[in-house]
């Protein structure tokens, strides 16, 4: 899952639209609805898709349902992220993969934080950002938003704000700019033109700084990997005492966060770690 060859041309990446739907707007507090990508050439020809509906185990906001249409009669049964992250990870595995998305580091934020919770290793395909693309190169649109773009640039219409239909609208909104760079034969160039992002290893940042943590935290690592349920004593704003058994550590915005499951609550619950006020590892 490296980089493409520098010298690697154009014709021989495989690039991958992909979009996101969630509950929300922060990749914590919010989570994913829906999970889409077209793989697809530098010709514009379509190689697999991929399309997923998700279990929230969660609310979906009204607000939410009025941007993208997912009420939650649409998601009850469908599998949850633990499931679908994963398969998406196994149908994106090939050779010189790039990934492209519209405002990619808003899909990176949910993507990272749901492989944290999951403790996978974030992947290392590079991401070119269709947004920051389409600012310098179509300086004069009206605005930079997915669905104006397609329209200013006379892109086949289509639905908006569903995953699936918004990743081929990142494909031909990609297709449309190469030949506006067309000293951009190879994938150095391209990616010297563009601009990569990365995806953030999140759990592995999270778990190195809880080695500069005060003493006692290390025993979270020790929970986590023996699975061992917790007490905590909980301060966010109001003081409450949980059981929970923990999945992952990672950070966030200068923050460490502890994904767990919580027994009183019976689903999945993130903690912020410095509002942790006390905790001790519980026998089975």
């Amino acid at each position: 899952m490296a980089h493409p060859a520098a010298e690697t041309e154009l014709k021989d990446l495989l690039f991958v639209g992909f979009d996101t739907e969630t509950t929300g707007l922060s990749p914590l507090a919010s989570r994913l609805i829906e999970l889409s990508g077209v793989k697809f050439r530098s010709d514009g020809s379509i190689v697999s898709k991929f399309s997923q509906l998700i279990d929230p185990e969660s609310d979906i906001p009204a607000e939410a349902t009025a941007v993208h249409g997912i009420t939650p009669d649409m998601v009850r049964g469908q599998p949850t992220y633990r499931q679908v992250v994963p398969e998406f990870l196994s149908w994106l595995a090939d050779d010189n993969i790039v990934l492209t998305a519209h405002n990619a580091s808003f899909d990176l934020g949910f993507l990272e934080v749901a492989l944290a919770r999951l403790r996978m290793p974030a992947p290392t395909y590079p991401v070119i950002d269709t947004l920051n693309l389409c600012r310098r190169l179509i300086p004069n649109a009206p605005n930079h938003q997915l669905k104006t773009l397609t329209q200013h640039l006379g892109l086949e219409a289509g639905g908006f704000h569903r995953a699936l239909a918004d990743s081929y609208h990142v494909k031909d909104l990609f297709l449309k700019m190469l030949p506006l760079m067309p000293e951009c034969t190879s994938w150095s160039g391209l990616a010297n033109h563009c601009g990569i992002l990365e995806f953030a290893d999140l759990c592995e940042q999270g778990f190195s700084q809880i080695d500069t943590m005060p003493e006692g935290f290390e025993s979270i690592k020790e929970a986590i990997s023996s699975e061992i349920p917790v007490q905590l004593v909980y301060n966010n704003g109001h003081t409450s005492r949980r059981k929970v058994t923990p999945h992952s550590v990672h950070t966030w915005r200068g923050h460490l966060y502890l994904t767990a499951f919580c027994h009183d609550a019976q689903s999945e619950r993130t903690f912020r770690l410095d509002k942790i006020v006390s905790f001790r590892t519980l026998s089975e």
